[in-house]
């Protein structure tokens, strides 16, 4: 009789511990794992392509003033993704935001982008601040 009960709640000690790690894991899910290619995080279920995602994170490659260690350090999160559509054209308007995860007293950097696809994928804007990005 104790055995049976000493087994019934090391079960409900197991299910109440599967319970409260469910919701976690959907939570650190919610983000998806960036395509090959891109580094940029993109929340989960965004519409945002593979394609478009790694011309973006080539774009930061060979675009903004990172040296390639400094690229390694940081995470590149997009934080705020518009898609908007004109005739046949798809425009993304991407804001970037890196940081480095161990250096709290610095602010991030944001990267504002605007890629358009149109058969081909091209930027067409690029802003940031406290990193250097050209054209």
């Amino acid at each position: 009789m104790i055995n049976q009960r000493s087994a019934r709640r090391r079960v409900g000690d197991v299910v109440r511990q599967i319970v409260t790690l469910v919701p976690m894991l959907w939570a650190v899910t919610g983000f998806a794992t960036a395509p090959i290619g891109s580094r940029i995080l993109f929340a989960g279920g965004s519409r945002v392509p593979p394609a478009v995602q790694a011309f973006a994170w080539q774009v930061i490659e060979t675009r903004c003033n990172y040296q390639r260690y400094e690229r390694e350090q940081r995470s590149f999160w997009a934080y705020d993704v518009r898609i908007r559509r004109t005739g046949t054209d798809v425009i993304y308007s991407i804001n970037i935001l890196s940081d480095l995860a161990w250096e709290k007293t610095d602010p991030p950097a944001i990267i504002e982008m605007t890629v358009v696809d149109d058969g081909g994928v091209r930027l067409t804007t690029l802003r940031s601040s406290l990193v250097l990005c050209g054209s």
